[in-house]
C-alpha cells in the first residue's frame, strides 16, 4: 500500500493514472513522500541547494538522478500553478474590462491595451476541477 502523503503531494497536478508511475520513479531514487512534499511546499529548498550545500548537494535528494526527478516534478507542479493563476487572472481582467475602458484598465493591471482587446472576445472558463491535464486556456 502506498502512503497517502504521496497522493496529497501529487493529486493537484498529476492525474490518478500518472501518480503510481511518478511514485515508483521517485522511490527508486530514494525519494520519500516527505522530501517531495518539502520540495513542492518550499521550492527554494531544492533550487538553492547547489549554491548553499556545495558539490554534494544532490545527495540529500537521492543523488543526481533523484534531484533530476524532483526538479522535473517541481516543474510540473509550478507549470500547473502558473496555468491556474493565468486562467484566474484572465477571467478577472476580462470581467473587469467589461465594466472599465480598456485604456484605463490595462495599465492598472500591468498589461498592454493590445493584450486586453482579445479578452473581450473570450468567455470566462468554469472553476478548476483538479484534473490538471485537461485544464488549459481556451483559444
Amino acid at each position: 500500500m502506498i502512503d497517502i502523503g504521496w497522493y496529497l503531494s501529487l493529486i493537484g497536478h498529476r492525474t490518478a493514472k500518472e501518480i503510481p508511475g511518478v511514485i515508483e520513479r521517485l522511490q527508486a531514487s530514494g525519494i520519500t513522500a516527505e522530501i517531495l512534499d518539502k520540495v513542492l511546499c518550499a521550492p527554494e529548498s531544492l533550487l538553492y541547494a547547489p549554491e548553499r550545500d556545495g558539490e554534494d548537494w544532490a545527495q540529500e535528494y537521492g543523488g543526481p538522478s533523484g534531484a533530476a526527478l524532483l526538479t522535473a516534478e517541481l516543474l510540473a507542479y509550478l507549470s500547473h500553478q502558473h496555468r491556474l493563476a493565468a486562467l484566474i487572472h484572465r477571467d478577472l481582467v476580462t470581467e473587469l474590462m467589461a465594466t472599465d475602458p480598456a485604456a484605463a484598465g490595462a495599465g492598472h493591471f500591468g498589461i498592454t491595451e493590445a493584450a486586453v482587446s482579445p479578452l473581450h472576445s473570450v468567455s470566462p472558463v468554469p472553476p478548476a476541477t483538479g484534473d490538471a491535464p485537461t485544464e488549459r486556456p481556451t483559444p
